[in-house]
């Protein structure tokens, strides 16, 4: 977002608005993890306060994600001002009351809330970064509940390693066919689609980072507009505004590690699935978190084995066709994956002990996570 960034000029510091409380406290949460980011530039640490004649507006960014919250509330003194977010932030959650009144006096803020009254040195907002915004481009909406749905299903499996950024987010790509989401860290990946069309085809990759934020400002029952240009993305809800810079660069074509047939089927229970693997963990503290998943006319057996702390069998009941393998896995791989599916039972392909495995949720056909094997 950076070479988007302009600054203000002639704004004042005074100010004086009366708002209430818990919408306050909203919009402030909102903004923690932003400001809360350490930048090397002081002025990113603080929050924005605008107050003008449609009400107030709380901004924060560290220069990769801004958010803008509007909370309306009573103005009688137009202005803006920035506050460092952490005081603020923490002031305001241990205030009590319906109504708490901000005031400038001289360079600072007076913040009063039923008898607390508290004085917090503010900084003018000239210097301020002024949100960029997104007015060409693609853009289409979404029901915050579907995106939502969608980002959580796949979000987890985006890479940490910033030496491999393109892996660091999430691929989305609207497509005349539908909407798909899929991230990898390389050793696993999560895919989802819909096929009802947004209207708009763009691919796009969004930073893990933005997905997190995005997913808790989203509330039930909103419409989400997305905006995207060339190297930014905005989404637009009620009452806040999220833009990101978006990761440039062309993302891997995780298709052809999509398995395509297999020798191996397997419907079990989840939660069943979950506790085996979890238990057999405990067993795997060294030896790189590994479980062995163990397939036969049987069943499925959960195994692990660790010299210093000892060894686990567990077996779980699972209707398995096509003969008889043992794969290795990762253990969290696994319960990540796992966890995600909102259905009682899942499927499980396997090719063979050195092949992705596929993991889908039973009677799901737009959702598909893949964990690669561990090897030896």
């Amino acid at each position: 977002m950076n070479k988007d960034i302009s600054i203000k000029e002639g704004v004042g510091v005074d100010i004086s608005v009366s708002m209430v409380l818990s919408k306050f406290k909203t919009a402030l949460s909102a903004m923690e993890r932003v400001v809360g980011s350490r930048s090397t530039l002081p002025i990113l640490n603080n929050v924005l306060i605008k107050a003008d004649k449609n009400g107030v507006e709380l901004i924060g960014t560290d220069l990769e994600i801004g958010i803008k919250f509007f909370i309306g509330g009573k103005v009688e003194t137009e202005g803006s001002i920035t506050i460092p977010g952490k005081t603020l932030i923490t002031l305001v959650n241990s205030l009590h009351g319906e109504t708490v009144v901000l005031k400038g006096v001289g360079g600072n803020i007076e913040v009063k809330c039923g008898d607390v009254k508290a004085t917090i040195n503010a900084t003018p907002a000239d210097d301020y970064p002024i949100l960029p915004e997104v007015e060409g481009g693609k853009s289409v909406k979404i029901g915050g509940d579907k995106l939502k749905q969608m980002l959580s299903a796949v979000d987890f499996s985006a890479s940490r390693d910033e030496s491999r950024q393109l892996l660091t987010g999430v691929l989305v790509d609207s497509k005349n066919d539908g909407l798909v989401m899929a991230a990898t860290d390389s050793y696993r990946l999560s895919e989802v689609e819909d096929k009802k069309p947004l209207g708009e085809e763009f691919k796009v990759i969004i930073p893990a980072k933005t997905i997190v934020e995005l997913k808790r400002l989203i509330k039930d029952g909103d419409q989400v507009e997305i905006r995207v240009e060339e190297s930014q993305i905005m989404f637009l809800m009620d009452n806040v505004i999220l833009v990101s810079r978006l990761i440039e660069g062309e993302y891997p074509n995780y298709q052809q590690i999509i398995p395509t047939e297999s020798n191996i089927s397997a419907i079990v229970d989840v939660q069943e699935l979950m506790d085996a693997i979890k238990s057999a963990s405990v067993f795997s503290v060294d030896g790189g978190n590994s479980i062995k998943l163990v397939f036969d006319s049987s069943g499925l057996k959960v195994t692990s084995e660790a010299s210093q702390v000892g060894n686990f069998n567990g077996n779980v009941e699972a209707k398995v066709e096509g003969g008889s393998e043992e794969v290795g896995f990762n253990a969290k791989y696994v319960l990540d994956g796992l966890a995600s599916f909102d259905t009682p039972k899942c499927e499980l392909k396997i090719g063979t002990k050195t092949s992705p495995v596929l993991f889908t949720p039973s009677g799901v056909d737009n959702r598909r996570y893949i964990v690669m094997p561990l090897r030896g």
